[in-house]
């Protein structure tokens, strides 16, 4: 799923290089300015008459002449965190990068040099899509920081385009203090913060946004409208009145209030007098569901016996943190009324219960619950995130909650 996100984000910028590729020629004779990525953390030398494209991302470039005649673009892809997620390996992003667009006749092509990159790839693709080819060098590169691509788009590429590119290449360079900016920022974040984050971490880190963010994105109007949309199409939230229903709903009601009357009439049958391990067959014999059912059924109460509602409310309390997440980034919560809120939350999920672990399993519980299918994969994502590098889970559970904002 994060992958296929990935991919979705690429081939649409993609797309819209590849639309602002004309079929002229290209005869002036270039003066070059330098141009810095919307973040700050890098700059390259230029054609002076481009203008800059939005391409969605604060990290990425891009620029087309005036003519529609050629397009230059930066992709950067931060080794730890960022909007689709670290990358451990230039091959991945270069293997990420073909199967995402409809690249063909892959074609070698001379290095250019530049002091920056440690690693450096390149090759000549053709691009179609929508009924449009253009012809496209691309260079991959790597630094401490990231990994990045550089592209240079023309609907057929020039003698002259080797040259120019390779300038744009070689006077790519990484801005120091800003990236020292963007890799401090996760180190400044309170604990508090750090906490909201790691419990949002699951549902983020599936997205391929960062878990070190609040929310997972950077606030910004492309933020803004993902989050408008998420909101619009799984909850029904278009303002901030409906975002406090929601809410509300989350924390008085949720799918926990659903899942305690199911356990309490499964003990109305007798369920509760049977044997632990004869509870599946007890309810595979008595009501018409499958034997898959039955087991998921006989697990979810073996679990309310133990905790009552609470077997399933981690679920509930988790989506409510996510979505005030959700309500900042679409500007229908300020920053402070949803850390505010998401506080009274944290809290409310510390008192219920002792562990990550243990509040995770009534997380996964619920999401079985509600969704009807395994959590195998996200209880796969729970793991992998607790052995990553930047382990969002390392904030102590029972941390003491601070208003830092």
């Amino acid at each position: 799923m994060k992958k296929i996100r990935k991919m979705k984000v690429l081939a649409t910028v993609f797309a819209v290089l590849l639309l602002s590729t004309g079929c002229g020629k290209q005869t002036k004779e270039v003066n070059m300015k330098e141009y810095t990525s919307p973040d700050g953390t890098y700059s390259i030398e230029a054609d002076e008459s481009y203008t800059t494209t939005d391409l969605g991302m604060d990290n990425w470039l891009g620029l087309e002449s005036s003519g529609g005649l050629d397009s230059v673009a930066v992709m950067q892809f931060p080794k730890k965190g960022g909007f689709l997620g670290g990358w451990s390996s230039l091959g991945e992003v270069i293997e990420f990068v073909e199967e995402s667009n409809g690249l063909s006749d892959k074609k070698e092509m001379s290095k250019p040099e530049n002091a920056e990159f440690s690693n450096i790839e390149a090759y000549t693709y053709k691009m179609t899509q929508n009924g449009y080819t253009a012809e496209i060098s691309a260079v991959y590169g790597e630094t401490d920081y990231a990994h990045y691509l550089l592209m240079y788009s023309e609907s057929k590429l020039k003698s002259h385009s080797d040259d120019y590119f390779g300038k744009v290449c070689a006077s790519f360079k990484e801005n120091a203090d800003a990236i020292e900016e963007s890799s401090a920022s996760v180190e400044d974040v309170s604990d508090t913060i750090r906490w909201f984050n790691a419990s949002n971490s699951i549902l983020i880190y599936v997205n391929g946004w960062d878990y070190q963010l609040y929310g997972g994105l950077e606030p910004n109007e492309t933020s803004q409208e993902i989050a408008k949309q998420i909101l619009d199409n799984s909850w029904g939230v278009t303002d901030k009145a409906s975002a406090d229903e929601i809410l509300d709903w989350l924390l008085s009601e949720g799918h926990r209030t659903e899942f305690a009357e199911e356990m309490e009439f499964l003990v109305e049958c007798g369920i509760a007098e049977v044997e632990e391990g004869e509870r599946a067959s007890f309810l595979y014999e008595n009501f018409e569901i499958s034997e898959e059912d039955a087991q998921s059924y006989a697990n979810w109460f073996n679990k309310y016996e133990e905790s009552g509602e609470d077997a399933a409310s981690g679920w509930d309390y988790n989506r409510a943190l996510s979505q005030l997440a959700n309500f900042y980034l679409a500007g229908y919560y300020t920053l402070e009324e949803a850390l505010d809120a998401s506080m009274d939350v944290a809290k409310m999920i510390q008192g219920s219960f002792d562990s990550w672990d243990d509040y995770m399993e009534s997380y996964f519980t619920g999401y079985e619950y509600w969704s009807e299918e395994s959590s195998e994969e996200r209880r796969g994502v729970y793991e992998e995130l607790k052995s990553a590098a930047d382990n969002p889970f390392s904030v102590d559970f029972k941390t003491a909650l601070e208003r830092s904002w």
